[in-house]
């Protein structure tokens, strides 16, 4: 009787081992910030009117780390990805913000070799669905180092 009652408890170990590895697996949501980087100078830079910042490298930095990273597209956009637990909880308390160290002089030689582009972030209306958490650039504004 014995001899049952280990593989019976082996057998449990195994599938809570099992479930245990696939909830480590799923994450609990997304975080997903997009938008468009301006080649720009200012406070709250028009993204709309300004010239697109192609192959600049965008960070999320929640907290002074960096939890994602993106490179943005010859029209300017981007789009990362982070954990949501991470990333949304530093955002809904501000401590995030999105970093473009790129120097403004490679997408336009006249504008500044120093400085950095910072936004911090805002929700669109529809911020959370499906288990993903979007949030845009509120506003780019240049940031002497």
């Amino acid at each position: 009787m014995a001899p049952r009652a280990d593989v019976l408890l082996l057998a449990v170990a195994v599938a809570a081992a099992a479930c245990a590895a696939a909830s480590a697996q799923t994450r609990p949501g997304r975080l997903v910030v997009s938008g468009v980087v301006p080649c720009n100078t200012g406070t709250l830079i028009d993204a709309a009117t300004s010239p697109a910042f192609p192959d600049a490298k965008v960070e999320l930095r929640c907290g002074g780390s960096v939890v994602a990273r993106a490179t943005t597209r010859r029209d300017g956009s981007f789009e990362m990805e982070a954990d949501a637990v991470a990333g949304a909880l530093g955002a809904l308390v501000g401590a995030c913000q999105l970093v473009v160290d790129t120097p403004l002089a490679k997408c336009n030689a006249t504008l500044p070799a120093a400085g950095a582009l910072v936004s911090s972030l805002q929700s669109p209306l529809a911020g959370m669905l499906g288990g993903v958490f979007r949030l845009d650039p509120a506003g780019f504004s240049f940031r002497m180092n």
